[in-house]
């Protein structure tokens, strides 16, 4: 009864907004959803491949296939295996995502995927500051699960070490963590889910984009941290109107954050000294500009027909919503029960 009442209370323009809201809500909601599933589809294929590749043979057999590889531990654990099949399974995905995107949101005048003049200056300004911020929030996250770990709770977490280094390694490990995953992750979870929801307002669609984002990782972690930076992206892009700063920052975010383990592979000595230079002026930099242009964050919605209050309650009730982030929300459950059964 009370729903009804506040549906008919909405004013005409009101009415359409929230319907038109409630269209691309499902839409994205949904395509986010196939995007998870060609991970898996292509997932299978590449196991296929490997296992031609691998035992020189060829079988429909999918539990054949599983049960040779898990058997070459030595070929699966390496870092060449795990970055070529997230390079594979990512740009598989995206290239269908992008085309499906295309056709769904082939109309939408305002897109955050285009790079606009001045955007990648304003990617450099903001690195530093970002990178104060997940510096915090790592170190934040460390102790809370390191008191987690004395009361007997295990928090799974990714190793991204490289493993078997070699110079094939480095080079897929670096294509995909600092270039290719970046570059799609920007695509997605900013470029696509800001073109689709921010004209209804930016505030729930920086939002949505930073729980789809933090969530996607996979643990609680990294779905914590990646939440906190995912906000400040997401915001920086609203802002600038593309996802080209956000993507220079992530790129180079990656790049810090796995430095250490490709100069152990590639055997660059004394870099730990350049990197704790550079980590202190980074910071230094960066903690200027939080406190000169923290402001700069805030995003205004009081010009949308909806106010920001609706947007999100529409957004997050939208039944297409739930059922994604419940798609992203269960396996993280699963794997907290599987690491402390």
């Amino acid at each position: 009864m009370t729903t009804k009442k506040s549906v008919s209370m909405l004013t005409p323009e009101k009415q359409q907004e929230k319907k038109l809201l409630t269209i691309d809500c499902v839409k994205i909601s949904l395509l986010l959803i196939l995007y998870n599933l060609l991970n898996r589809i292509f997932a299978v294929l590449f196991f296929y491949v490997a296992y031609t590749y691998h035992s020189g043979k060829f079988t429909l057999s999918y539990s054949a296939v599983l049960s040779y590889l898990k058997k070459q531990t030595a070929f699966i654990s390496s870092t060449t295996f795990s970055m070529t099949a997230n390079l594979f399974i990512t740009l598989m995905s995206v290239l269908v995502f992008g085309i499906v995107f295309a056709i769904l949101f082939r109309k939408r005048e305002s897109s955050f995927i285009k790079p606009k003049k001045g955007t990648a200056v304003k990617g450099l300004k903001w690195f530093s500051a970002c990178f104060v911020i997940n510096i915090l929030l790592s170190q934040l996250i460390s102790i809370l699960t390191g008191i987690l770990g004395q009361n007997g709770v295990t928090v799974p977490t990714s190793d991204f070490s490289i493993h078997q280094p070699s110079a094939i390694a480095v080079i897929v490990q670096f294509s995909y963590v600092v270039i290719i995953a970046p570059i799609v992750e920007e695509f997605i979870y900013r470029g696509a889910i800001l073109t689709a929801l921010s004209p209804y307002g930016r505030g729930a669609a920086v939002l949505f984009s930073a729980l789809a984002f933090g969530l996607m990782h996979g643990n609680i972690p990294q779905a914590a941290s990646a939440f906190g930076t995912g906000l400040v992206y997401a915001i920086i892009a609203a802002k600038c109107g593309s996802i080209l700063p956000t993507v220079i920052i992530h790129c180079l975010n990656n790049l810090l954050a796995n430095f250490s383990s490709i100069s152990d592979a590639i055997g660059l000595e004394h870099y730990e000294t350049f990197m704790s230079v550079a980590e202190i002026v980074i910071g230094l930099v960066g903690f200027m500009v939080l406190f000169t242009s923290l402001k700069k964050l805030i995003i205004d919605d009081s010009e949308n027909v909806l106010t920001p209050k609706e947007c999100r309650r529409y957004v997050f009730t939208n039944p297409a919503t739930i059922v994604y982030m419940l798609c992203l929300i269960i396996p993280i459950i699963k794997s907290l029960v599987q690491a402390n059964s």
